[in-house]
């Protein structure tokens, strides 16, 4: 219990002075779904990072056995926060940011030495030996970082994807109950809890943007969780927006945008093919900024439950 207050306080109190300190030194982006473009902080994923590790950090004090796979999940993903944090000041190559991750997978691969067996629903365990620790880790974290920086742009989208996702994972990992699997589980409430937290400066209006310091590291620790916790079948299912998102996006070489144009009355619409999914739902109707997001926010939930099932009950570790 302590742990997730302590998350939610650290990033709920962090947010707001992030929102004070961005604003007095410029460090602002326009809201381009407003029709008078307001300027908004957009560092605000430093306080999930401070809210998590804060709340990381307690857990590891109630469960000191389990050193080795909170310092491997905290060392990743921070890895790859420091990546968005350059990102966000300047703008790296696509080529970096795409294959940069695969070296923050060193710590999760160090700790995963000794267990190479993924369990596949409706096929069974397969041991892939040596090549889950050099392809199958940094691989997996690489997709799972990148991916979920490119569903985002609309006021609390990807906050509130990430606290689906990370709930998800945390009902998984405590349900099973079993060693790293539950630590991993309560890793995830941790970060569900921070989440949570800064949603409710995030949501629509906005007073505050998670920048890709945000998204890199709310997708590392997404991943990491469900890498070291063996939960491969539901990180899967629970990434599909992400795989239909890149498809999108690949169309248009990864230039396209999620953001919409803005009609008389505030709904968003998108006139050209959709290289997004959020085109996708502004062409299916008259849609406000908000409940786009909440349309976005149900089909997550939808794969979440499905996610949940098949890997606690047709897995069985």
């Amino acid at each position: 219990m302590y742990p997730l207050v302590i998350s939610f306080l650290a990033t709920f109190l962090s947010t707001r002075w992030i929102i004070q300190v961005s604003k007095s030194r410029g460090i602002v982006g326009k809201d381009v779904n407003k029709k008078n473009k307001p300027e908004i902080p957009s560092l605000g994923g430093i306080a999930i990072i401070v809210g998590f590790i804060s709340g990381a950090f307690s857990l590891l004090v109630l469960n000191p056995d389990h050193q080795r796979i909170i310092s491997a999940i905290l060392l990743s993903s921070l890895l790859i926060a420091f990546l968005g944090l350059l990102d966000d000041f300047l703008n790296l190559r696509q080529s970096i940011r795409a294959f940069t991750p695969v070296f923050a997978a060193v710590p999760l691969s160090l700790f995963s030495l000794g267990h190479s067996i993924i369990s596949i629903p409706f096929i069974g365990e397969i041991n892939f030996g040596i090549y889950y620790y050099i392809f199958i880790i940094p691989i997996a974290l690489t997709i799972t970082s990148n991916a979920f920086n490119m569903l985002e742009g609309l006021n609390g989208l990807g906050t509130g994807l990430g606290l689906i996702m990370a709930s998800t994972l945390a009902f998984i990992g405590i349900t099973k109950g079993i060693g790293n699997i539950k630590i991993a589980g309560e890793l995830s409430l941790v970060l569900s809890f921070s989440l949570l937290a800064f949603l409710y400066y995030n949501k629509y209006p906005a007073k505050v943007f998670i920048g890709n310091v945000g998204t890199y590291f709310v997708g590392s620790v997404i991943g990491s969780i469900g890498i070291s916790g063996f939960m491969y079948t539901a990180l899967a299912i629970l990434y599909i927006p992400y795989v239909i998102e890149f498809i999108l996006k690949s169309r248009t070489r990864f230039k396209g945008i999620s953001f919409g144009k803005i009609n008389d009355d505030n709904t968003l619409y998108w006139d050209q093919k959709p290289n997004s999914l959020t085109h996708v739902v502004m062409k299916l109707g008259r849609f406000k900024e908000y409940q786009i997001v909440a349309i976005i926010w149900s089909i997550e939930l939808l794969f979440a439950v499905l996610a949940a099932y098949l890997q606690t009950v047709v897995i069985v570790l």
